[in-house]
């Protein structure tokens, strides 16, 4: 009866610690039973033999060679590697001198002391659930920053030309205005060079005009002048005769 209650009480689980809690005191006992038993752990503790009688009658041998001495066969929680974490935290706690990790099992392998505590250091199903869920982002994370990227590179592109086209059409207007300006001013001094010359023509032709009857008046009258001493002379010639 005792053995078919065990087996009852065990289940159908296949991974297994077995921890040495003899030395604890009544109440840490309690305590650390109680803390186990919130997180759906479970622990039983019994004589090795019915243990194994228990364990052969479905066909598990893997805990034979650490059912040795004082044994509490520990099972229960999500897996191996959070119960192997939740019994280091105690064994942490309370001091390797009154809880002691002989061993376990996972799947029919034997696992000792030493695996177990590794085992404990490992990330449990949640992290790496967590892990391979960022494995699985980050790429799409990657091409979405990529996407992102190019859009914003282009997008400051397309600003860029925007405030280029907006200074090239500001700087054509200021280069009509200056050209404007040039070609008004341009046309100021051809008009003042015109009128200048204009005026310094006409005074040339006025000087011109002047020195030229000043010329013809001086001939004319030295014409004259020679013409009135000739017909003196003939007149003279003439009274001679």
């Amino acid at each position: 009866m005792l053995v078919t209650d065990l087996q009852q009480r065990i289940g159908d689980a296949e991974e297994m610690l077995v921890v040495d809690s003899s030395r604890l005191d009544a109440i840490s006992d309690n305590r650390f039973r109680l803390a186990l038993r919130e997180k759906d752990i479970r622990i039983l503790t019994v004589k090795n033999s019915m243990a194994l009688r228990a364990l052969h009658a479905q066909d598990v041998t893997a805990l034979d060679p650490v059912l040795e001495g004082p044994s509490s066969l520990v099972f229960g929680g999500e897996d191996i590697v959070s119960l192997s974490k939740e019994i280091a935290g105690w064994v942490k706690e309370l001091g390797d001198e009154l809880l002691a990790i002989k061993g376990g099992m996972v799947e029919g392998t034997t696992l000792s002391s030493g695996d177990v505590e590794e085992l404990s250091k490992s990330p449990s199903r949640e992290e790496l659930i967590g892990q391979i869920v960022g494995l699985l982002l980050s790429p799409g994370s990657n091409v979405v920053g990529a996407v992102l990227g190019s859009g914003g590179r282009l997008a400051g592109a397309v600003e860029a030309i925007a405030d280029g086209a907006a200074g090239g059409e500001a700087g054509a207007e200021a280069a009509d205005e200056s050209a404007e300006d040039a070609g008004d001013e341009a046309a100021e001094e051809a008009d003042a060079s015109a009128e200048d010359a204009g005026d310094e023509a006409v005074e040339e032709a006025d000087a011109s005009a002047e020195d030229a009857g000043d010329e013809a008046a001086g001939e004319a009258d030295a014409s004259a002048e020679d013409a009135g001493d000739e017909a003196t002379e003939e007149e003279s010639g003439e009274s001679d005769a």
